[in-house]
C-alpha cells in the first residue's frame, strides 16, 4: 500500500451519476486498487486479471466522471504512459435522503475468496458479541437507545461493458 502504508479514510462527496459509475463491482474493485497506489491501466489489467481494453473503458468512465485524476503522465520512446490515482476511498452522497429512523449505513463492493469470506463473517459475529458484551457492561452507566443493525452480502454481477 503507497498512501501511508494505513488504511485512512478519505471520503469525497459525490451526485447519483457518480454514485452509479461507482456501483459497478470491477470499478469499485479498480478505485481501490487505485487509491493504494497510482497505476496505468495495463498495470492496473495485469493485476485484476482482465483485458486491458475493458479496464481502460472503465478507467476512463471513472475519470470522465472526476472520481479519479491522473497523476502523471511518463513518455518514454514516444510511449505516453497515464497513471491514475483514486480521489478518495469513502464516497457519500449528500442528496441521499435515509429512511426515517435510519442513523448510518452504506454499501461496498468488495471480491473475496471463499475462505476470506467465512473469516468476514466470523469476524463481524465476534463483533456484534464484542459490542453486545460493552452494551451490557455499559448499561447502568450511560443511556443507551436500541438499535437494529442489518447486513447482507450477496453476489454481484460485474458488467464487463
Amino acid at each position: 500500500m503507497d498512501r501511508n502504508k494505513e488504511l485512512k479514510q478519505e471520503v469525497m462527496e459525490i451526485n447519483w451519476e457518480q454514485q452509479k459509475v461507482l456501483s459497478n463491482p470491477l470499478r469499485a474493485r479498480i478505485v481501490a486498487f487505485l487509491y493504494e497506489q497510482a497505476m496505468t491501466p495495463k498495470q492496473v489489467a495485469d493485476l485484476v486479471g482482465k483485458n486491458p481494453g475493458t479496464v481502460y473503458y472503465h478507467i476512463q468512465q471513472l475519470f470522465k466522471h472526476d472520481i479519479l485524476e491522473i497523476e502523471r503522465v511518463d513518455t518514454e520512446k514516444g510511449i505516453v504512459e497515464k497513471y491514475y490515482r483514486a480521489k478518495a476511498n469513502v464516497y457519500k452522497n449528500p442528496e441521499q435522503v435515509s429512511p426515517p429512523g435510519h442513523v448510518d449505513g452504506g454499501t461496498t463492493n468488495i471480491y473475496m475468496s471463499k475462505k476470506l469470506l467465512e473469516e468476514f463473517r466470523n469476524e463481524l459475529q465476534e463483533l456484534f458479541f464484542k459490542y453486545g458484551h460493552l452494551s451490557y457492561k455499559e448499561k447502568d452507566q450511560e443511556e443507551q437507545v436500541p438499535y437494529e443493525i442489518d447486513y447482507s452480502i450477496k453476489e454481484s454481477k460485474e458488467e464487463e461493458k
